[in-house]
This record gives C-alpha cells, sequence and structure tokens, in this order.
C-alpha cells in the first residue's frame, strides 16, 4: 500500500513539472514554438515516451495547462460573482470586468505564467480554438463572467458588442501579461485604471459616423481580435 501510494504521489509530481514546464514554453515561445522534447528536458524527465502516458498528445498537455489552472481561478471569480450579486443584485459592467480580471491578476508571480500563455495564444489567433476543446467544467466560470459581462452592455448592436468585448478581454490580457513579464502583480490602483479604461471603451456611444456607415462588423473582424471570447 505504502509502495503504491509512493508511485502515485511520484506520478502527480511528474504529472505537475511537465504542466508547469509546458506552461512556462508555451507562455515565452507560443504554443507552435516548443517541441514535446523541450517541454520533457525542461521538466527534468528523460523518458521520450513521458508526455504521450500522461497527455496523448500535445494538445492534451495544453488542455491540462487549463485543468491546472482554471480551478483556482474560477473558485475566485464564483466568490466574487456570489458576494458582488448579494451586495448588488446584478453586476454592473465594471463588477463584470473586475470579475475577469482579478482573478487573472492574481494568477502572476510564483512561477505561475498562465496569463503570459494566454496572451501568446491571442496573438497567434488560437486561443478560441484551444480554450473551447478545454473542458468545459474548467471553463465555466469564464463563460459566466462573459454573460454577465454582456448582459450588462445594451446599448450597442450584437455586431459591435462582440468585437467590443473581443478587444477588451485582448487588453486584459495583455496588459496582464507585461505585469507577468516583470514578475509583479499590479496594485489595486494600476489595474483600477485600467479597468476604467476597459469600462470606457464598452460603454460608449457609437459616433454619428458609425452608426451612419455601418455595414456590419462581420466575421473576418471578429477572427482579427482573437476569435470567441473565451474569458479565461
Amino acid at each position: 500500500m505504502t509502495a503504491a501510494r509512493g508511485r502515485y504521489i511520484s506520478g502527480e509530481q511528474t504529472r505537475t513539472r511537465l504542466v508547469e514546464a509546458a506552461e512556462r514554453l508555451f507562455a515565452r515561445r507560443g504554443y507552435d514554438g516548443v517541441t514535446l522534447a523541450e517541454i520533457r528536458k525542461t521538466a527534468g524527465q528523460h523518458n521520450s515516451s513521458v508526455i504521450g502516458y500522461y497527455f496523448g498528445t500535445k494538445e492534451g498537455l495544453l488542455r491540462a495547462v487549463f485543468s491546472h489552472r482554471l480551478p483556482a481561478v474560477n473558485e475566485e471569480r464564483d466568490a466574487m460573482v456570489a458576494r458582488l450579486t448579494v451586495a448588488k443584485g446584478e453586476l454592473s459592467t465594471r463588477d463584470a470586468l473586475w470579475t475577469i480580471a482579478l482573478p487573472l491578476a492574481h494568477t502572476i508571480g510564483r512561477g505561475n505564467h498562465y496569463v503570459a500563455m494566454l496572451n501568446q495564444l491571442i496573438n497567434r489567433d488560437q486561443l478560441a480554438e484551444h480554450y473551447t476543446a478545454a473542458d468545459p467544467a474548467v471553463t465555466a466560470g469564464g463563460r459566466a463572467a462573459y454573460i454577465a459581462l454582456k448582459e450588462s452592455i445594451t446599448h450597442l448592436p450584437d455586431d459591435v458588442l462582440n468585437q467590443r468585448l473581443l478587444l477588451v478581454y485582448a487588453s486584459i490580457v495583455r496588459s496582464l501579461a507585461r505585469f507577468d513579464a516583470d514578475g509583479t502583480p499590479p496594485d489595486q490602483g494600476e489595474l483600477s485604471a485600467l479597468v476604467d479604461a476597459w469600462e470606457a471603451l464598452l460603454l460608449a456611444p457609437m459616433s454619428p459616423e458609425t452608426v451612419g456607415s455601418r455595414r456590419g462588423i462581420g466575421e473576418s473582424a471578429i477572427r482579427r481580435v482573437g476569435g470567441d471570447f473565451p474569458a479565461g
């Protein structure tokens, strides 16, 4: 029993080392810029089949990164949503932005490079593809935050709203990735100032020029700013 338990602990430690090595390398060079051999060596593993044993494929390893990081993000996000809903009845646009940004900001530091990895996926238009392939159970919190944010904004047509949401989400991730590069999360004042900007972008009225010349944002424009809104 003790030997079996020891092997289980050792296996979990190996799995975690591989996940965190993959996250670190994906954050530096992007998903396509890293080989499985590099991940294995960074994790200190010599068995060439170890990644296949634990994850099957490179895509399976990336999904494991989401499963490794998102439970803590979702737990904090869900607690924020519950607390704000009890206090206010419904979330404002600003409240919803905080529920998306703050849990991500709290991942920065202590060897956690989740936000920087998200940024690399956004830069290569890969985030929506991989995020939607992850376990729905670990992505539910992000989707709930997205719904709350979208429902807080009713003055824009859907195509314009979707474009703004995508721009804001990309800005959240890219802004936080800069803090990740420094290894220090933003303080309350820094993050509050960013929330000011994101809120202003979402709530700004459409200009007469936009109203008069609207031809629809279109799917190609949505793809250019990052695909579907994942709220990871």
